[in-house]
């Protein structure tokens, strides 16, 4: 490769990196927690900081972590380095490196195989799916977990492409299939070693080289994870045993002490589809195209498909077998499928790329909903941030958006990305009016990245911050005295107050009928959900003095429920 295509190559990587950060990153203190979700995920980095225990620490007083502790170290090391505070942004920001590191990885093993818009419009659509985007942008285990597989994929299918025939071990896989168990289990581990394997045996290499070496590959990953799992059980003992066989195998068997996610076959059918959006929208306009070019599409051939392109047949083989492989449990959930997006965006791109070759027509249509959509969108939210719109009586959630948005309107980042959009929306519509396949293609992929720069900068805040639980924590932080232990009580061992133990710093204590036959508490404050106030007050004892000081005026978005807060023994304080 000569020197100038190197540079052009390193160079078109690091506006893409540029691009995957600002889409991913940039907006990621925008949106308070919401859901449970996030803060019980943020809270064990949390708890690791203040217990000072990397391997197995205790949050809400009672709980131990049911996930391995990848993701919580990571946030736990950028919480120190911001002086021990974790926060919302450095919370997601290991999701949203993760994928940011997965889809470069992505465009430089594709762009090395095929052609280089190929792979552009591989790693855009990879980046613009819409549960790609949500993990990348969440603090959850998922996004990282799919990191790590995706990248143990290319990096064992880049080995075996060297060195074909030879017994040396993918050590650069093992190490990230490590990384993957440490995230969640020896899932992380599995579904690499499936790919890579039917991957090879589908090019006839043999069978029992290609067994032995990923048997040792797999076995090899697990000793790093082994170190942890040994740790955490002198820590956890037979209760974090149970839970972690509970996690990795009763979830797959279907034999857990409780409901999670069970779904039916037909459940991914439905949620595939949804996560690829909106590519799945240009998939359904071409259908009615079908009479155009259904004997263009009847004429490819397998060999012209994968049989001459090994990179291909790699994204054919992790797609099958990332959908079979969570097929087979009750427990499903659409972010179980996230490692499929990376490959079947390279499928997608495919699928534009002989689209332009046959039809205008489909990508025009395309073009100009996304098109449309980014410049109306974009418009009505200006209005909406600087107050430009008429006032009239709606519905308090929306009146609630509608002030965070005036709010918004105060800041840098959503006027300007919605202005932005706005223009090159605009812009878009006159490409498509001239009728360049290859330009449309280029302009929508454009035009959708900036759309998820609006709905992170404006849309996502102004809809979900009024649902968050942070004012609870705050008015429950207000009226603590100093010194008093502040107790929670939910009647379901499922449920936590999330949110008002992250935004407290883990300040929350279980309080459970356990806890309260060994020693009741005299005095402190209590979280307890309107629903379970009558279980609280038959559970403490009939003499203990306690005064609800304060009703909350609207849900709990973690329970559900309208909270009360109690002060346990108020003439002693």
């Amino acid at each position: 490769m000569k020197r100038s295509a190197g540079i052009s190559f390193n160079g078109a990587t690091l506006v893409l990196a540029g691009l995957l950060l600002v889409t991913f990153a940039a907006f990621l203190g925008q949106t308070m927690f919401y859901s449970k979700g996030e803060p019980r995920e943020a809270v064990v980095a949390v708890s690791m900081l203040n217990q000072g225990n990397w391997i197995l620490p205790v949050s809400v007083g009672a709980d131990i972590p049911y996930k391995p502790p990848m993701l919580a170290w990571i946030i736990a090391v950028f919480g120190w380095l911001n002086g021990g505070h974790v926060t919302e942004f450095l919370s997601r920001l290991p999701s949203a490196l993760a994928a940011t590191a997965m889809i470069l990885c992505v465009f430089r093993f594709y762009s090395r195989r095929t052609t280089a818009g190929l792979a552009v419009a591989t790693a855009f659509i990879t980046m613009t799916a819409f549960e790609v985007h949500r993990a990348a942008t969440s603090c959850r285990v998922d996004m990282l977990l799919c990191c790590f597989t995706v990248l143990a994929i290319l990096a064992m299918a880049r080995h075996w492409e060297r060195q074909p025939g030879r017994w040396q071990l993918p050590w650069t896989g093992i190490l990230l299939m490590s990384l993957g168990v440490l995230t969640k289990g020896p899932v992380g581990m599995i579904i690499p070693c499936l790919v890579i394997g039917v991957w090879r045996l589908a090019q006839r290499d043999p069978f029992w080289h290609t067994f032995i070496t990923l048997l040792l590959s797999g076995l090899l990953s697990l000793v790093l994870p082994a170190l942890w799992y040994v740790a955490a059980y002198r820590q956890g003992g037979d209760e974090f045993l149970r839970l972690a066989m509970e996690e990795n195998f009763g979830r797959f068997t279907g034999q857990m002490s409780y409901d999670s996610h069970k779904n039916g076959l037909w459940y991914y059918f439905a949620m595939l589809p949804a996560g690829m959006a909106p590519w799945t929208l240009l998939a359904i306009i071409s259908l009615f195209a079908w009479k155009k070019f259904r004997y263009g599409i009847l004429k490819l051939k397998w060999r012209d498909l994968v049989s001459n392109d090994p990179a291909g047949l790699l994204a054919l083989c992790a797609c099958v077998i990332v959908f079979l492989f969570y097929c087979v449990p009750q427990s499903k959930r659409g972010v179980y499928l996230l490692p499929m997006y990376p490959f079947l965006a390279y499928w997608m791109a495919f699928y534009m790329r002989w689209l332009a070759g046959k039809t205008t027509r489909v990508l025009k249509a395309f073009g100009w909903i996304i098109a449309l959509l980014g410049a109306l969108v974009p418009l009505l939210l200006l209005c909406a941030l600087f107050g430009w719109l008429p006032e009239t009586a709606s519905h308090p959630a929306i009146d609630a958006s509608l002030e965070e948005l005036r709010m918004l309107g105060t800041r840098f980042a959503a006027p300007l990305t919605c202005c932005l959009c706005f223009l090159v929306c605009l812009s878009t519509i006159k490409v498509i009016a001239r009728g360049d396949n290859r330009q449309i293609i280029q302009w929508t992929l454009i035009d959708v990245m900036l759309i998820y720069w609006v709905f992170s900068a404006a849309i996502q805040p102004a809809a979900l911050n009024p649902k968050s639980d942070y004012p609870l924590a705050q008015a429950v932080a207000d009226r603590a005295l100093p010194g008093e232990p502040v107790y929670s009580y939910v009647d379901d061992r499922m449920l936590r107050f999330y949110q008002v133990n992250f935004y407290t710093n883990d300040g929350l204590t279980v309080l459970d009928s356990a806890r309260v036959a060994r020693h009741t508490p005299s005095q402190g404050l209590v979280l307890v959900a309107r629903r379970d106030s009558a279980a609280f007050n038959r559970m403490l004892p009939a003499d203990l003095p306690r005064r609800v000081i304060m009703r909350s005026s609207r849900r709990s978005s973690d329970l559900r429920s309208p909270v009360l807060v109690y002060r346990l023994n108020p003439m002693n304080m």
